[in-house]
Parts: structure tokens; C-alpha cells; sequence
């Protein structure tokens, strides 16, 4: 038999080297085991020879292959290939071995992220307890569907390093890994925080209990928690979604009708998704308002949501398709009196499209928006309002006029949205996928939405980030005026964007 990873001694004879490893080691076999069972290729024999072939080659596991007894079922192989790194010379090193190997056979995975941090957790440093780290992994690998990138960030400290490389696509295990694995010696007090936030929040706790065993793993260690961060000011945003379901051109069209709720401070920024509104039938066009407001007053959680935050402002977004973009949002009617939503609460709409396609989630969006809420100076807000050029035989005009006014954020149209002439239609469009004009204002009857204008001025703002409450307060006022025709607000807020929303369920990806 060659020495292999073991130097002259059998990984099952007893004494050194093979029989001083620490508990941990011991401990970690039977979550490494269901770890690795989560590689797509684990079950079959080949792959598993393919592993251990590429860790012989490794100078850190030279001829470890040679060194792994056969077994007659993969469960029995693995956990061979398990106790053969635990027995050899430095286990450490051979771990390595195996996570580099899966990284070569398996690079993308869905185990080798949760490898990643259990390996980290056998084999580094951290400033946890090897054996803490490993319970909280097994605890956390029990949370199915996984939290979303984007719930997972709002518990992630703003000033942990590399903060800025996690994003929307990383996962828990990656997060956690991430937070740990970082320059400046061993320091785990924000993966601490983040663990601690995690089993805090009482919304992931209701659909996963067993978070509540990690907060009492936490409480066990000899340091205090962390004390929950208080909960700054915040709006309630209600985000009511219709995608087509039928083709753009068939005029009986079918939209399916989804809905969430999120907190979101009410200085801006990212938002928290509270709960979702689950709707598996569709509407035709004909009833979005009647059957929608429906669906809508019988989400008894938004219900309930709306009564603990009753001091809090509440937003409306209505995520719309191209082709529903001048469609009365604000005529929803949910509650039991049929009073109009746009009445209650600001209501505004969105462009699904950009909302759900990064490509079109440009800087100049981002950009324009800053502009939208930057103080003014030399001029009263509502001036900024740029009134384009919208005749059809001057939308060619459109590009360069967005062109040279970078700092212009809204567009008033003198013209309805279904109103408008196809051409000049598509150029809006244009200006709002290609320029990224993040906001827009229109009446729903021809001429310029000037009362709008006219009320904003009075209150004199320095910027226009009050539009969605101005807007709303012209409804009130005008609300018996019998040529009421009403006004639409496009309101884009590129902060106000849940990236896991297109997950099959809440946090899933």
C-alpha cells in the first residue's frame, strides 16, 4: 500500500496520527455527509472516483485516493472518505482538498457554498468556537425556502467589511463565510450580529421555528448579544403587481394579479419585505378594478399590517406592464364602503419591465433620481419639471432634449398616456428605458395636470421627492369637483426594489 495521505499507517489503525483529532472533527462527520450528499453527482460511484482522484493530485492530499477503503453503498463510501481525512496526517489540509476538488467537479453547486463554511469552520480561525460555528450551520441549513438575498442584507451590519461584495445573488452560507473569512485576524462579532438580527426577526421566525434554537445557541456563549437595533422611522409600501397573462395585441387580455408589503425608512433606501398576498387566478382587463380591490380586501395581513403602523405613511405601487400604465390605479376600492384607495393613500405607478429586468436598470436611472430628490436653489422645485417636446413629427427631438438636461428627474405630459400618438408613445418609453426618467405626472383627460403644479408650488418644497403626497392631496381636494378626471403619478423608486419578489416562494432563488 503506498504511504499516501497517512504517511506509513492504515487511516483505521489506532494511536498517532490518526486518533488525537479534535471533537470538532468528529462532530462535523454527519453534517459534512449531508452536505456533500447535496452535490448533484454524490450518488454515483464515478464522481465520487473523480473526487478523490483530483485530491491525489493535490500536494496537500498526494495519493489520498489510494488511501480510501471501497464501500458497497455511497452513504458508506462518504462517510469512508470522511473518516479517512479525519485519520490522516493533517485533516486540515485534506478538508482543503476535498473543497477545492468539488470546486473543480461541481463549481456551481448549490452544497459547495455550505461546504465552504463548514470548512471554514473545521480548519480556520473565526473567533467562534468550532463547535458553535457547527451547530449554527446545522440549525441554519434546517431554514427552507432559504431567506432571499435581499432579506438576508437587511441584517447584514452596514459596516462589516467586504459588505459591498454581497449582493443580490448571495446566499446565506455565502454571507456567513463572507462576514467570518475576512483580513485582520480573527474577529466574528458581525457574523455575530448577523446571526443574532437573523434569529431576531419575528417574521422569518413564524415560518421558520427553529430559528429560536439558534437565538439559545447564541444566548449560550460568553458574550453578550448584541442589543436589537431600534427601528428608525419608516412608510409602509404596498406593492401590487399584474403581469399579462396573454399576448400585448389581444384586447380581451388576462393579467395575474401578486402582491407584497414592505417597511422602508422614510428617508429612502432598500426595502424589508413583511408579507405577500398569494393569487392564483387571473383577471381580465375589464375587471382589474372590481376584482382586484377584491382580492385586496381580503389580505388580512395587509389588514393587519395597516392597523400596527397606523402613524406611519402608506405608499401604493402598482407595478405595471407597458400597456397598463395609464391604467385608474388610484380607483381601487378596498375597504367595505367602497371608498377609493387613491383617497387613503398616495398611489402611484411603475414600469414592471424595468422593475424585473436588470438591463434596464441603468445609472442614468439611478442618477436621475438623486436629481429628483436634490435640494433647489435657484429655482422652486415644480420648475424642474420638464415639459418635453410631444408632437409625432418632433419625437425625434425627445433623446436630445433629455440629453441636455441631465438633471431633469419628472416629465409632465400634456397628453393622457393611452392618449398618446404610438410614436410619441414609444419615445416616452425610451425615455424612460434608455434616458431613466424615474418619474411622471399626466391627467387622465387632455391638458397639462397644471393644478397639480399649481398645489405643489404652494407648499413651496425644496425638492420633488413630496410628489406621491401632493399628488394624493389634490385627490382629496378635488374630490367632489364633477370634472374630476383624475391624475396619474409615475413614481420609479430603483431603491424600492425586491429582487426576490420573481422567486417561486418568499426568499427563494
Amino acid at each position: 500500500m503506498h504511504p499516501g495521505a497517512y504517511g506509513d499507517r492504515p487511516p483505521w489503525a489506532g494511536g498517532e496520527p490518526g486518533t488525537h483529532l479534535a471533537a470538532p472533527f468528529e462532530e462535523a462527520e454527519g453534517l459534512l455527509a449531508d452536505i456533500l450528499f447535496g452535490f448533484r453527482g454524490m450518488q454515483r460511484r464515478e464522481f465520487r472516483q473523480g473526487v478523490l482522484e483530483t485530491m491525489g493530485r493535490s500536494p496537500s492530499s498526494k495519493h489520498f485516493h489510494l488511501d480510501v477503503k471501497e464501500a458497497d453503498t455511497a452513504r458508506e463510501h462518504v462517510l469512508e472518505i470522511l473518516r479517512s481525512i479525519r485519520c490522516a496526517r493533517d485533516p486540515r489540509a485534506v478538508l482543503g482538498s476535498l473543497r477545492e476538488a468539488l470546486r473543480d467537479h461541481d463549481p456551481y453547486g448549490g452544497a459547495l457554498p455550505w461546504l465552504e463554511v463548514t470548512v471554514l469552520a473545521l480548519t480556520a480561525e473565526t473567533g467562534l468556537p468550532a463547535g458553535v460555528l457547527l451547530r449554527a450551520i446545522t440549525l441554519l441549513r434546517t431554514l427552507d425556502p432559504a431567506p432571499g438575498p435581499h432579506r438576508l442584507l437587511l441584517h447584514v451590519p452596514p459596516n462589516a467589511p467586504g459588505r459591498h461584495r454581497i449582493d443580490e445573488r448571495t446566499t446565506l452560507p455565502e454571507v456567513l463565510t463572507r462576514l467570518l473569512d475576512h483580513f485582520g485576524g480573527p474577529d466574528a462579532g458581525h457574523a455575530l450580529a448577523f446571526l443574532d438580527s437573523l434569529a431576531r426577526d419575528q417574521d422569518l421566525l413564524l415560518r421558520h421555528p427553529r430559528l429560536a434554537d439558534l437565538g439559545a445557541l447564541l444566548s449560550s456563549l460568553p458574550v453578550a448579544r448584541p442589543a436589537p437595533p431600534e427601528k428608525a422611522a419608516a412608510r409602509l409600501i404596498v406593492q401590487i403587481r399584474l403581469e399579462p397573462e396573454t399576448p400585448e395585441h389581444i384586447e380581451a387580455g388576462r393579467y395575474h394579479l401578486r402582491a407584497s408589503c414592505y417597511r422602508q425608512p422614510l428617508a429612502g433606501g432598500p426595502i424589508e419585505r413583511l408579507h405577500d398576498l398569494v393569487a392564483t387566478d387571473s383577471l381580465a382587463l375589464e375587471d382589474l378594478v372590481a376584482e382586484g380591490s377584491a382580492r385586496l380586501a381580503g389580505w388580512q395581513t395587509l389588514v393587519s399590517e395597516l392597523g400596527r403602523h397606523k402613524r406611519s405613511p402608506v405608499r401604493i405601487e402598482f407595478l405595471l406592464p407597458r400597456e397598463l400604465l395609464g391604467h385608474s390605479a388610484e380607483l381601487w376600492s378596498p375597504t367595505l364602503d367602497g371608498r377609493r384607495i387613491g383617497l387613503l393613500h398616495p398611489v402611484v405607478v411603475r414600469y414592471l419591465d424595468r422593475y424585473i429586468n436588470p438591463w434596464l436598470q441603468t445609472e442614468a436611472w439611478y442618477d436621475r433620481w438623486e436629481h429628483l430628490f436634490a435640494d433647489t436653489l435657484d429655482c422652486e422645485a415644480v420648475d424642474r419639471i420638464g415639459w418635453p417636446p410631444l408632437h409625432p413629427e418632433r419625437v425625434a427631438d425627445l433623446p436630445g432634449w433629455l440629453d441636455g438636461r441631465p438633471t431633469v428627474a419628472c416629465l409632465g405630459l400634456d397628453t393622457p398616456y393611452d392618449e398618446l400618438d404610438p410614436r410619441v408613445r414609444a419615445a416616452v418609453l425610451d425615455a424612460v428605458e434608455i434616458d431613466g426618467v424615474p418619474a411622471m405626472l399626466w391627467r387622465r383627460s387632455p391638458g397639462a395636470p397644471t393644478d397639480v403644479v399649481d398645489a405643489l408650488r404652494r407648499d413651496r418644497p425644496r425638492s420633488l421627492a413630496h410628489l406621491p403626497e401632493a399628488v394624493h392631496r389634490h385627490r382629496k381636494v378635488t374630490r367632489q369637483a364633477p370634472a374630476q378626471d383624475g391624475v396619474t403619478l409615475f413614481w420609479d423608486d430603483p431603491n424600492c426594489l425586491d429582487p426576490d419578489q420573481d422567486a417561486g416562494f418568499p426568499g427563494m432563488v
